[in-house]
């Protein structure tokens, strides 16, 4: 297998990993890779249990010059200061051009070391075969990704995954390796960096955390590190909530679907907080087959009521959302170099979620409100530049910014801002989101004036099936 697909692969991942979701007893496997959607993984067992790990990657209708990779994570506290090596049994069906498998460690910046077999790959339709890659897992390694690699067609199977610790005793973690981290993933990727007088914030900084004898007593100084950032979004969590977060998948409120008279859909969306893969899956399936049973019932088109979504994770929410945002891109994160990131209805991590009926061309009213939050103004923002849709309410909370995670080496998480949020015309935002109709809530339990405009628009527009 040629270099290049190595720099790849490690692209790649390091774009497709930024959230972290350790998975141990019963290791949870994605598809990453710049084929992703050709490419299909089931995995059972504990890479790092004796037994190891079951995973097979298989193509289907793999592109040319394209590859799937498999991949898990896992806390890398155990492991710091040692060598580790990955070994499994690889055997390949039709695999034209080969299998590997891989291994990767990771910090709050970014990749720390990487290993591959891709000087080894194996090849044609071949049975059990044993491969293994070593690396040393630095002192400040908060998470190891691992998995298979398959380029173009076929279908590898590797058996006996497992991930072995060598010698040393793992490197305990000080209240300066937390601080060092968090100054550095600050100072490296927030939006707003460059704006920050570091001669002076970073020394006083320093100074509160001075004596710190354990890691919570520098958590105040990180506070105050993010404050010092202006964006009033960036926030810390804790090791016990970040646990949480990665492990668990809830909204706020229940989420609503019903069908409103005059032939309109309502959809009720709550703020979804967590990143668990199978609670996600959950969550989108019943919002699509919500949607897809009462689609046919809908003739003046739909209502996405955002005034109670107060953020969390975008993924879910815009998923569930697919039928009437279509497949493409529908905005974008700017970060302060100016480069886009698009992003779409579709998790790029997890391609096999539903999409439900094609409702892209139906009318949407969208109603805002001062609760309508972070990325409940992600979702907000899909729709702006949408055709046959406008939007309602009051202006937005002001949070319109891309919050990205950094794992801190005790377990802990920065949310850290590092770019606005950008529509599919190109607008950029960053505060508020003011609506097209501005419709001040009335106050009266009886009458919700915001709903009332939106159902009295979609009334006027032309009837139509789905």
């Amino acid at each position: 297998m040629r270099r290049p697909f190595v720099s790849a692969a490690i692209a790649i991942f390091s774009l497709a990993c930024t959230a972290p979701a350790a998975a141990q007893m019963q290791a949870a496997w994605r598809v990453t890779g710049d084929g992703a959607r050709h490419y299909r993984v089931e995995g059972s067992g504990d890479p790092a249990a004796a037994q190891g790990a079951t995973v097979t990657l298989r193509a289907e209708h793999a592109e040319d010059g394209k590859f799937g990779a498999s991949v898990t994570m896992l806390d890398a506290a155990p492991y710091r200061g040692r060598s580790v090596k990955l070994s499994a049994e690889l055997a390949t069906r039709d695999a034209a051009k080969g299998a590997t498998i891989w291994l990767r460690a990771d910090g709050a910046s970014g990749g720390l070391a990487f290993a591959s077999s891709d000087a080894m790959p194996v090849r044609g339709t071949t049975p059990a075969t044993h491969r293994e890659v070593r690396i040393d897992v630095p002192a400040a390694a908060t998470r190891l990704l691992l998995g298979t690699t398959l380029r173009g067609p076929g279908e590898v199977a590797a058996t006996r995954l497992r991930l072995e610790p060598g010698g040393g005793a793992p490197v305990a973690v000080t209240p300066q390796d937390v601080l060092d981290a968090a100054i550095g993933a600050v100072r490296k990727r927030a939006l707003h960096a460059q704006d920050v007088d570091w001669n002076s914030v970073e020394p006083r900084i320093r100074a509160m955390a001075k004596g710190a004898k354990q890691t919570t007593d520098v958590y105040p100084a990180i506070r105050a590190l993010l404050a010092a950032l202006g964006d009033h979004h960036s926030l810390f969590m804790e090791p016990g909530p970040s646990h949480r977060y990665e492990h668990q998948g809830r909204t706020s409120a229940p989420p609503v679907v019903a069908l409103k008279p005059g032939g309109i859909g309502y959809i009720g969306m709550p703020g979804y907080s967590g990143t668990d893969p199978a609670a996600s899956r959950a969550f989108v399936g019943t919002m699509v087959e919500a949607i897809g049973r009462i689609a046919p019932q809908v003739s003046h088109g739909w209502i996405v009521d955002l005034r109670q979504d107060s953020g969390g994770n975008m993924r879910p929410m815009l998923a569930g959302l697919r039928p009437l945002l279509g497949g493409r891109p529908v905005g974008a994160f700017r970060g302060s170099s100016g480069r886009l990131s698009p992003f779409g209805a579709t998790d790029p991590m997890d391609d096999g979620l539903p999409t439900g009926p094609d409702l892209q061309h139906a009318p949407v009213a969208v109603l805002t409100g001062p609760r309508t939050a972070s990325s409940g103004e992600v979702v907000a923002v899909a729709f702006r530049g949408r055709p046959a849709t406008r939007s309602f309410g009051q202006p937005t909370a002001g949070l319109s910014t891309g919050n990205a995670p950094v794992a801190l080496p005790d377990g802990s998480t920065i949310f850290l801002t590092e770019a606005v949020d950008v529509d599919r015309n190109g607008r950029a935002y960053g505060g508020k989101l003011a609506p097209d109709e501005a419709v001040a809530e009335t106050g009266d339990a009886g009458r919700d004036a915001p709903l009332a405009a939106a159902m009295a628009w979609l009334a006027r527009q032309p009837a139509r099936s789905r």
